[in-house]
């Protein structure tokens, strides 16, 4: 029997102590259904978008991986991650994010803001670090003015760089990745994080001004 067929359901308790040890939980859903409501310390990698790309990217290869996904989607979520070579997968969270209702001190949350009320905070007294986890060849067509880059294939390796007393803001070019980086933020203790809603196609929808390097 193929593996992605043996691995179990674990109730949150177990996955909590899995979570304790070491296990990556990974959160299938969709980013605005993870932005609503996730398993504090779970990374946000949608089944909708460059799944198994980004997986292979930001999980490693020795911890064990426990899934939530929306009910039916689990062995999708571990067959892709099989064809990637990931086969070590502890389990699945029975009824997904349900099991949380009994441990809402284990439920975390992460803001999308509308592009102009990223505008607004970003022009106030006190503005979050703006985050820009695109890759260099994106950045270089346009980019919001003050924000740092850090792709998100980088992000891993330059959390030391990033200030945990100041709250950051993170974008991209459409919402997908940002889930990803602030999932990845909010699991190494950076708080508070929050995300550009729609990235910065959003952003230029909404008529707001980007910096684009070739006109200086």
């Amino acid at each position: 029997m193929p593996w992605f067929f043996c691995w179990s359901l674990a109730m949150l308790d177990a996955v909590l102590e899995l979570q304790k040890q070491g296990a990556q939980i990974l959160d299938t859903r969709d980013a605005d259904e993870f932005a609503s409501a996730h398993l504090a310390g779970s990374i946000n990698i949608g089944l909708g978008g460059q799944y198994a790309t980004w997986a292979g990217t930001v999980l490693d290869r020795k911890n064990p991986i426990v899934i939530i996904a929306d009910p039916g989607r689990e062995n999708e979520a571990a067959i892709r991650l099989g064809r990637i070579g990931f086969d070590h997968i502890a389990g699945y969270l029975q009824n997904g994010l349900l099991a949380l209702q009994a441990r809402p001190e284990k439920v975390a949350f992460t803001e999308r803001l509308s592009s102009q009320f990223a505008s607004d905070l970003l022009s106030g007294g006190v503005p979050p670090l703006a985050i820009d986890v695109r890759a260099p060849r994106e950045r270089e067509q346009k980019y919001i003015e003050g924000s740092v880059s850090v792709p998100l294939n980088r992000l891993s390796d330059s959390l030391q760089t990033l200030p945990k007393d100041r709250a950051l803001l993170v974008y991209c070019a459409g919402g997908y990745r940002s889930s990803i980086a602030a999932s990845i933020l909010q699991a190494h203790g950076f708080h508070p994080v929050s995300e550009i809603a729609g990235g910065i196609a959003a952003w230029e929808a909404a008529k707001l001004p980007v910096h684009n390097p070739a006109i200086g």
